[in-house]
């Protein structure tokens, strides 16, 4: 509260002197905070907050941000003119998330136990009737078109109907690592979607240490423009853990994109049984 202020008290009149101060404590939490910790510490109560917060915003000093409740933090241009160093969030994912990376390694120690979760128990609310899951990050030497290309898992099933054709769907998963919260997860799948129904992007982080990271929003905003599903796995083998941001959208893939893809599985265990769901 600014000097003089009585205790308890809340100001109405939304003055410059109420913009510095609410500039002042988001530098005193080092240049990002969110909407309840701040809030708490001017000591206004909510309309006059969310009052102070929309003009700073559209002045081009803070921007909201994601999170329980919500957040803000300085602009790139207001960072740079209170003198408050912008440390990048996904050091500090690096550092909160070291309990993950122990256990998991990297990104390939990832797949294992997310296979067996997708394909034990995540998968299940597609309501397939027979569904195959491998892994298909790797496939040596061939030519796939391209490193986009390659989901990391790849789910099969099937829909059995009792007037319509059986249905093949095909759901790609690209996982990323605690170390890895980018948007080149969601360029991956991306590209994985034109030879699948639905797409997926795997962020091994809890949802708090997601909302941490720099790229978050431009995250959400693609996958949601491109329809590619974001999920959580703040614990991999553990699918109640999950938390779905962003669900992916169905859509029908070239056939031949599609045929392609298949005849590239690196399993020929998987293309064998993919050749029976044809019968």
């Amino acid at each position: 509260m600014a000097e003089g202020d009585v205790a308890g008290w809340t100001p109405t009149k939304l003055t410059k002197n109420r913009q510095d101060e609410f500039l002042f404590q988001l530098k005193e939490c080092g240049g990002s905070a969110g909407n309840q910790n701040l809030r708490t510490r001017l000591g206004w109560d909510e309309d006059f907050y969310w009052r102070v917060q929309g003009r700073l915003i559209e002045e081009g000093k803070i921007v909201a941000g994601r999170g329980k409740g919500g957040s803000v933090r300085f602009t790139e241009a207001q960072a740079a003119a209170s003198g408050t160093p912008v440390e990048g969030p996904n050091l500090t994912i690096l550092a909160d998330a070291s309990e993950l990376v122990e256990a998991y390694g990297r990104e390939r120690d990832l797949y294992a136990p997310l296979k067996r979760a997708i394909e034990q128990k995540w998968i299940n609310k597609f309501g397939f009737d027979d569904v195959l899951v491998d892994e298909t990050h790797s496939r040596g030497s061939r030519d796939t078109g391209g490193t986009f290309t390659r989901p990391d898992i790849t789910a099969a099933g099937v829909k059995r109907y009792v007037y319509l054709p059986k249905r093949l769907e095909i759901v790609t998963f690209e996982v990323k690592s605690a170390e890895a919260v980018s948007i080149m997860g969601v360029l991956e799948a991306i590209a994985h979607r034109e030879a699948a129904h639905r797409s997926y992007v795997l962020y091994a982080v809890s949802r708090a240490l997601f909302d941490a990271t720099i790229e978050a929003e431009r995250i959400v905003e693609l996958a949601q423009k491109y329809g590619i599903g974001v999920v959580l796995v703040e614990r991999p083998a553990a699918v109640e853990s999950w938390e779905i941001l962003l669900d992916a959208v169905r859509h029908e893939p070239d056939p031949a994109r599609l045929d392609r893809f298949l005849g590239d599985l690196p399993s020929e265990a998987m293309k064998k049984h993919l050749s029976k769901w044809k019968e």
